[in-house]
Protein backbone atom coordinates (compact mmCIF):
# COMPACT_ATOMS: atom_id res chain seq x y z
CA UNK A 1 0.00 0.00 0.00
CA UNK A 2 1.50 3.43 -1.08
CA UNK A 3 0.25 6.34 0.94
CA UNK A 4 1.04 10.29 0.98
CA UNK A 5 3.57 11.76 3.35
CA UNK A 6 1.81 13.74 5.55
CA UNK A 7 2.43 16.63 7.96
CA UNK A 8 0.66 18.37 10.58
CA UNK A 9 -2.58 20.55 9.63
CA UNK A 10 -1.40 23.54 11.20
CA UNK A 11 2.44 23.53 9.91
CA UNK A 12 2.73 25.72 7.66
CA UNK A 13 0.31 28.56 9.97
CA UNK A 14 -3.24 29.16 8.32
CA UNK A 15 -2.52 32.80 6.73
CA UNK A 16 -6.41 33.67 5.84
CA UNK A 17 -9.59 33.33 7.32
CA UNK A 18 -11.11 31.67 4.36
CA UNK A 19 -7.96 28.82 4.67
CA UNK A 20 -9.25 28.43 8.15
CA UNK A 21 -12.95 28.32 6.79
CA UNK A 22 -11.91 25.38 4.23
CA UNK A 23 -10.41 23.47 7.15
CA UNK A 24 -13.18 23.55 9.26
CA UNK A 25 -15.62 22.46 6.21
CA UNK A 26 -13.34 19.18 5.39
CA UNK A 27 -13.11 18.48 9.02
CA UNK A 28 -16.68 18.18 9.46
CA UNK A 29 -17.75 16.94 6.26
CA UNK A 30 -14.94 13.92 6.72
CA UNK A 31 -17.19 13.44 10.23
CA UNK A 32 -20.49 12.88 9.01
CA UNK A 33 -18.61 10.51 6.41
CA UNK A 34 -17.24 8.59 9.29
CA UNK A 35 -20.82 8.71 11.26
CA UNK A 36 -22.50 7.73 7.79
CA UNK A 37 -21.03 4.61 7.99
CA UNK A 38 -21.02 3.84 11.78
CA UNK A 39 -17.71 4.75 12.80
CA UNK A 40 -16.75 7.57 15.40
CA UNK A 41 -12.97 8.28 15.80
CA UNK A 42 -13.00 8.73 19.51
CA UNK A 43 -9.71 10.84 19.29
CA UNK A 44 -10.17 13.39 17.51
CA UNK A 45 -7.51 16.30 18.37
CA UNK A 46 -4.53 18.47 17.12
CA UNK A 47 -2.46 15.30 16.28
CA UNK A 48 -4.67 13.14 14.95
CA UNK A 49 -5.35 15.58 11.82
CA UNK A 50 -3.18 15.63 9.16
CA UNK A 51 -2.76 16.93 5.55
CA UNK A 52 -1.55 16.34 2.27
CA UNK A 53 0.78 19.06 2.12
CA UNK A 54 2.31 18.27 -1.36
CA UNK A 55 0.67 20.94 -3.31
CA UNK A 56 1.69 23.85 -0.93
CA UNK A 57 5.38 22.50 -1.40
CA UNK A 58 5.84 21.60 -5.09
CA UNK A 59 9.67 21.40 -5.21
CA UNK A 60 8.97 19.36 -1.82
CA UNK A 61 10.54 19.56 1.76
CA UNK A 62 12.98 17.56 3.61
CA UNK A 63 11.28 14.20 5.15
CA UNK A 64 12.69 14.82 8.95
CA UNK A 65 13.46 18.91 8.83
CA UNK A 66 10.30 19.60 7.76
CA UNK A 67 10.79 23.23 7.23
CA UNK A 68 13.48 23.16 4.63
CA UNK A 69 14.03 22.47 1.19
CA UNK A 70 14.82 18.33 0.12
CA UNK A 71 18.13 19.25 0.55
CA UNK A 72 17.98 19.70 4.17
CA UNK A 73 20.03 23.35 4.17
CA UNK A 74 18.08 25.67 2.24
CA UNK A 75 14.53 26.97 3.95
CA UNK A 76 11.34 25.58 2.31
CA UNK A 77 9.30 28.21 0.79
CA UNK A 78 5.47 26.97 0.81
CA UNK A 79 2.76 28.41 -1.00
CA UNK A 80 -0.31 30.08 0.70
CA UNK A 81 -3.25 27.21 1.35
CA UNK A 82 -5.35 30.21 -0.42
CA UNK A 83 -3.00 29.30 -3.77
CA UNK A 84 -3.66 24.97 -3.72
CA UNK A 85 -6.11 22.40 -2.92
CA UNK A 86 -4.81 21.06 0.56
CA UNK A 87 -6.65 17.86 1.74
CA UNK A 88 -6.98 17.08 5.02
CA UNK A 89 -7.17 13.83 7.00
CA UNK A 90 -7.81 11.99 10.11
CA UNK A 91 -5.72 9.43 11.53
CA UNK A 92 -4.94 7.25 14.15
CA UNK A 93 -8.01 5.08 14.61
CA UNK A 94 -6.62 3.02 16.96
CA UNK A 95 -9.71 3.70 19.46
CA UNK A 96 -12.48 4.33 16.65
CA UNK A 97 -15.43 1.82 17.27
CA UNK A 98 -17.81 0.29 14.28
CA UNK A 99 -21.04 -0.13 15.22
CA UNK A 100 -23.82 -2.19 14.27
CA UNK A 101 -26.46 -0.88 12.02
CA UNK A 102 -29.79 -0.19 13.70
CA UNK A 103 -27.75 -0.02 17.07
CA UNK A 104 -26.95 3.14 19.20
CA UNK A 105 -23.50 4.35 19.09
CA UNK A 106 -23.04 4.01 22.89
CA UNK A 107 -19.33 3.63 24.29
CA UNK A 108 -17.68 3.35 28.03
CA UNK A 109 -13.70 4.79 28.43
CA UNK A 110 -12.33 7.88 29.50
CA UNK A 111 -9.81 6.90 26.28
CA UNK A 112 -8.33 9.82 24.10
CA UNK A 113 -6.11 12.80 23.87
CA UNK A 114 -8.84 15.30 24.69
CA UNK A 115 -10.10 15.06 28.26
CA UNK A 116 -12.78 17.79 27.88
CA UNK A 117 -15.59 15.81 26.87
CA UNK A 118 -17.58 16.17 29.74
CA UNK A 119 -19.25 13.20 29.47
CA UNK A 120 -16.94 10.63 29.27
CA UNK A 121 -17.06 7.74 31.59
CA UNK A 122 -15.98 4.34 32.28
CA UNK A 123 -19.38 3.32 34.01
CA UNK A 124 -21.73 4.94 32.21
CA UNK A 125 -22.35 5.08 28.38
CA UNK A 126 -22.34 7.61 26.27
CA UNK A 127 -22.71 8.72 22.68
CA UNK A 128 -19.97 8.30 20.74
CA UNK A 129 -20.44 10.24 18.12
CA UNK A 130 -21.75 13.52 20.24
CA UNK A 131 -18.53 12.85 21.66
CA UNK A 132 -16.40 13.47 18.63
CA UNK A 133 -18.61 16.55 17.73
CA UNK A 134 -17.10 17.95 21.24
CA UNK A 135 -13.81 17.18 20.60
CA UNK A 136 -13.91 18.65 17.21
CA UNK A 137 -15.10 22.04 18.12
CA UNK A 138 -12.65 22.08 20.76
CA UNK A 139 -9.77 21.72 18.38
CA UNK A 140 -11.67 24.70 16.34
CA UNK A 141 -11.23 26.70 19.64
CA UNK A 142 -7.93 25.45 20.92
CA UNK A 143 -6.51 26.00 17.47
CA UNK A 144 -8.31 28.90 15.98
CA UNK A 145 -10.71 30.93 17.75
CA UNK A 146 -8.53 30.95 20.84
CA UNK A 147 -4.87 31.87 18.97
CA UNK A 148 -6.69 34.99 16.40
CA UNK A 149 -9.08 37.88 15.99
CA UNK A 150 -11.60 37.47 13.23
CA UNK A 151 -13.38 34.57 13.45
CA UNK A 152 -16.21 35.22 15.38
CA UNK A 153 -18.55 33.74 12.76
CA UNK A 154 -17.95 30.63 13.56
CA UNK A 155 -18.22 31.04 17.19
CA UNK A 156 -21.98 30.63 17.37
CA UNK A 157 -21.10 26.86 15.65
CA UNK A 158 -18.14 25.57 18.01
CA UNK A 159 -20.47 26.96 20.91
CA UNK A 160 -23.36 24.14 20.18
CA UNK A 161 -20.53 21.98 19.09
CA UNK A 162 -19.13 22.60 23.16
CA UNK A 163 -22.26 22.22 24.87
CA UNK A 164 -21.89 20.32 28.15
CA UNK A 165 -25.27 18.56 27.25
CA UNK A 166 -24.24 15.99 24.58
CA UNK A 167 -27.93 15.53 23.41
CA UNK A 168 -28.01 19.55 22.80
CA UNK A 169 -24.89 19.01 20.30
CA UNK A 170 -25.60 19.14 16.52
CA UNK A 171 -24.69 15.71 14.95
CA UNK A 172 -21.55 16.17 12.28
CA UNK A 173 -24.36 16.44 9.54
CA UNK A 174 -26.15 19.24 11.08
CA UNK A 175 -22.95 20.68 12.24
CA UNK A 176 -21.71 20.81 8.59
CA UNK A 177 -24.83 22.24 7.67
CA UNK A 178 -24.62 25.14 9.77
CA UNK A 179 -20.98 25.94 9.12
CA UNK A 180 -22.22 26.10 5.08
CA UNK A 181 -24.85 28.45 5.78
CA UNK A 182 -22.49 30.48 8.00
CA UNK A 183 -20.08 30.46 4.92
CA UNK A 184 -22.82 31.49 2.38
CA UNK A 185 -23.64 34.61 4.29
CA UNK A 186 -19.88 35.38 4.66
CA UNK A 187 -18.35 38.41 2.82
CA UNK A 188 -15.89 37.14 -0.24
CA UNK A 189 -13.56 40.07 1.90
CA UNK A 190 -13.60 39.06 5.01
CA UNK A 191 -12.50 35.68 3.90
CA UNK A 192 -9.66 36.92 1.75
CA UNK A 193 -8.51 38.79 5.39
CA UNK A 194 -5.66 37.95 6.90
CA UNK A 195 -5.81 35.78 10.31
CA UNK A 196 -4.73 38.41 13.02
CA UNK A 197 -2.60 36.53 16.25
CA UNK A 198 -3.99 37.23 19.63
CA UNK A 199 -0.35 38.09 20.38
CA UNK A 200 1.04 40.47 18.17
CA UNK A 201 1.62 44.12 18.94
CA UNK A 202 0.02 46.99 18.08
CA UNK A 203 3.04 47.65 15.51
CA UNK A 204 3.37 44.31 13.93
CA UNK A 205 -0.76 44.67 13.73
CA UNK A 206 -0.34 47.85 11.37
CA UNK A 207 2.40 46.49 9.50
CA UNK A 208 0.37 43.17 8.20
CA UNK A 209 -2.51 44.68 7.93
CA UNK A 210 -1.01 47.56 5.41
CA UNK A 211 0.01 44.31 3.48
CA UNK A 212 -3.14 42.61 3.87
CA UNK A 213 -5.39 45.86 2.56
CA UNK A 214 -2.19 45.79 -0.22
CA UNK A 215 -2.72 42.45 -1.17
CA UNK A 216 -6.57 42.48 -1.43
CA UNK A 217 -6.32 45.73 -3.67
CA UNK A 218 -4.05 44.17 -5.92
CA UNK A 219 -6.70 41.57 -6.09
CA UNK A 220 -9.42 43.89 -6.76
CA UNK A 221 -7.66 45.08 -9.33
CA UNK A 222 -6.98 41.72 -11.45
CA UNK A 223 -10.86 41.43 -11.58
CA UNK A 224 -11.63 44.80 -12.98
CA UNK A 225 -8.83 44.00 -15.32
CA UNK A 226 -9.91 40.48 -16.50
Amino acid sequence: MVMPYLRRFNSPDFGTIDEVMDFIRQSLDGLRFLHDCRVAHRDIAAANVMMDSRSLYPEGHHPVRIDYAPDGIVDARPLSRSECNVRYYYIDFGLSTLFEEGKPPLVLGRTGRDKEIPELSNEVPYDAYRADVFALGNLYYKEFISRYHGLELIQPLVSMMKWKDPAQRPTADAAYHIFESIYSRTDETLLRWRLRSRTESAPERVVYDTVAAAREGIYQLRRLMS
